[in-house]
């Protein structure tokens, strides 16, 4: 990872900077107090967002509402582009706001939780650092110089512990103390497990038991089954005679429904011919008036009747007409003496207003008076031909009146004369049916009799019937008690086999349970005598391998710092020792600048073994130092030309005020405060 360009806005003393990082070492410069320290925060900020137990008004300037870092960076030649907010409620509570990851130009918005996710892969940081994101930044990349002397002040437990979640080999503290809980809950487990077994011998023999009773009640049921085949043989031999018996009786029934339906059906047949011998007698006392009728003078009175009807119509055609004519010459003729009165009293033209004449009105009234003389005479001819035609029309409606009641005579006559034909009919068609009715009756009566004969024969069969019927019922009444008692045997075998079932299932699963306590004491016996020595074991090995390692590169930096006369070498605790030829030296009686060395090379030594470890992070090529000279004496700072030399990073961002610095670096950016804000100043 190397970063690029970094954008501020309103972060703690800066309203607005932008600063871009070469390759190289780089330094920056200027007074204590002056907001070189602000620029590791953004950075900070910008990677990984605020931190656990981190205020966002220790990044948001005084006075406003939100704050924005954007920052450049490279990782595997890919360009990737972070930006994060700052928000400040009207309550005064802040918070973080938007997150936006741009990679080679694809822009995506995420939450914060997706954003710390897809920073800690691109980094590719191991999972479980997930939920310590800014833990490996900070050993290996940004550790304030107070924070590393804190770590080599602090107590050698809380040392070794923040060494061990560091170095990711608090695993086998936890591995130990999950084992410890794992062995308690196999106790546990053995303890419950063992009330459960208790009893096995004791439901073994019920088992016992109830296999006896089921064997006992086995004979019992192979003998009720024996004795029920034998009544079920007998039941079966009476159940074929009430069969042919009821067969038998069913041919009676039979016989005897069809006499009396012939017995029925010939009285019916007696009451048809009474009922059809008087229909005869008052059909023929019906065909003693004859009635004569002709066809011929009836369609002649249906054609006059026609005739006539035609004639009307055409009459009152021309009545309408000439009625309509009447009508018109009369609207003429009052119009025309309408006309002929206005003329006469008018004084003036209605239409040039001059006075009219009276010779000029006595002409228009002669004129007009012409006009209705001739409509009179045209009138006068029309009204004598309304008056005929109204009479014409009365003389008809007399002679259709008098057709249509002949008519209606001789429709009546058709009528009777058609009665008269279909009595005659009926009464020959009757006559026939008598005698079709003795014939049949005959037949009945012949049919009656046979049937009759052929009853006598099945006169005994019911009383043999109800004898067989009798031993059938008892034979059902044993057979139904048997099979009641069968039912609640085999009911009592089917709860005793599911007994046995249960037991057999319950002493089986007590079996397993016995297996599995067994196994749980081999389990614990291998994990206490075994597994935690192994894991104690290779937890020491682990932490004497890093402590070898990490105090040899711890006494390789600081004999580059300080004099001879002095080394450096971590205990069992990855505490510091310092020696001074044979003696140990107490941190405390250190001076300032020895202090910082060590400091300073136990971050650089612990940085280097971290970045060993974790060969595959993508934070290797940066490192960043904060006031990493503080105390030191001219020679010290001397030798910090050798420390940039050894570090072999693309990129080294350092922070001081000592201006002596700014002779081993590659870039110089200086910042300076004006007022209350930081500014960068000059490159």
């Amino acid at each position: 990872m190397i970063l690029k360009k970094l954008i501020m806005k309103n972060i703690r003393s800066y309203s607005k900077l932008e600063l871009e990082f070469p390759e190289g070492s780089i330094l920056l410069a200027g007074d204590i107090g002056s907001g070189k320290t602000s620029i590791l925060l953004a950075l900070q900020f910008a990677l990984f967002g605020l931190q656990p137990g981190q205020k966002g008004s220790s990044l948001i300037r005084v006075g406003e509402t939100e704050a924005y870092v954007s920052l450049e960076l490279e990782i595997n030649e890919e360009l990737v582009i972070i930006e994060r907010t700052i928000k400040k409620a009207k309550n005064g509570s802040i918070s973080q706001g938007s997150n936006n990851i741009t990679i080679s130009g694809k822009r995506e918005e995420l939450s914060t939780s997706e954003a710390k996710n897809k920073i800690i892969e691109m980094l590719n940081y191991p999972k479980e650092f997930v939920k310590k994101s800014n833990l490996l930044y900070k050993y290996t990349v940004y550790t304030p110089q107070e924070s590393m002397k804190e770590i080599i002040q602090e107590s050698p437990e809380i040392r070794l512990d923040t060494l061990r979640h560091i170095f990711g080999i608090d695993r086998y503290k936890r591995i130990k103390e999950n084992s410890e809980v794992f062995i308690q809950k196999i106790k546990e487990s053995v303890k419950l497990k063992e009330v459960e077994i208790r009893e096995i011998n004791l439901i073994k023999e019920k088992l016992n038991n109830e296999d006896e009773k089921k064997i006992k009640l086995a004979r019992e049921i192979n003998n009720l089954n024996i004795e029920y085949n034998l009544i079920s043989n007998s039941k079966k031999e009476g159940e074929q005679k009430i069969k042919e018996s009821e067969r038998l009786i069913l041919e009676k029934n039979k016989i005897n429904s069809e006499l009396i339906r012939r017995d029925t059906e010939l009285k019916g047949k007696k009451e048809l011919k009474l009922k059809i011998e008087k229909e005869v007698d008052l059909m023929c006392l019906q065909l003693r008036d004859k009635i004569e009728f002709s066809v011929e003078k009836l369609q002649e009175t249906s054609n006059l009747v026609i005739e006539h009807k035609n004639r009307l119509d055409n009459l009152n055609i021309q009545f309408i007409k000439i009625n309509s004519d009447i009508s018109v010459l009369l609207s003429k003729k009052e119009k025309a003496i309408e006309l002929k009165e206005k003329v006469l009293h008018l004084e003036n033209c209605p239409t040039c207003y001059q006075s009219v004449e009276s010779g000029h009105k006595e002409k228009i009234s002669k004129r007009t008076q012409y006009e209705i003389e001739d409509i009179n005479r045209e009138l006068e001819p029309k009204i004598i031909d309304k008056t005929r035609l109204i009479k014409d029309i009365e003389n008809e409606k007399e002679f259709i009146k008098g057709y249509e009641q002949d008519k209606q005579e001789l429709e009546k006559d058709k009528i009777k004369y058609q009665h008269q034909r279909d009595i005659e009919l009926k009464i020959k068609s009757d006559t026939m049916t008598l005698e079709k009715i003795n014939f049949e009756m005959g037949a009945l009566n012949s049919q009656i009799n046979e049937a009759k004969i052929s009853l006598e024969a099945y006169k005994d069969f019911e009383k043999q019937y109800e004898l067989l019927k009798s031993n059938f019922d008892n034979l059902s009444k044993k057979t139904r008690a048997l099979e009641i008692e069968l039912a609640q045997k085999n009911k009592e075998a089917e709860l005793i086999k599911i007994k046995i079932e249960e037991l057999e299932k319950e002493i089986s699963y007590k079996e397993r349970i016995k297996e599995q306590v067994n196994y749980l004491r081999q389990l614990q016996d291998w994990i206490e005598e075994k597994f935690l020595s192994l894991i104690t074991m290779a937890e020491t090995n682990v932490l004497a391998k890093l402590r070898a390692d990490f105090s040899k590169l711890f006494n390789e930096w600081f004999s580059i710092l300080v004099s001879q006369s002095l080394s450096v070498r971590l205990n069992e605790d990855f505490t510091p020792i310092i020696e001074n030829q044979d003696y140990e030296i107490d941190y405390e009686f250190l001076s300032g600048g020895e202090r910082t060395a060590v400091a300073l090379a136990y971050r650089l030594a612990l940085n280097q073994i971290l970045n060993s470890l974790l060969s595959k992070i993508k934070t290797k090529d940066l490192i960043i130092l904060d006031e990493p000279t503080d105390g030191f004496s001219e020679q010290q700072l001397d030798k910090m030309r050798d420390i940039f030399d050894q570090l072999n990073s693309r990129q080294i961002i350092l922070v001081s005020h000592e201006q002596k610095i700014e002779g081993f670096v590659d870039n110089v950016i200086r910042i300076k405060k004006e007022g209350a804000s930081s500014i960068e100043k000059s490159k």
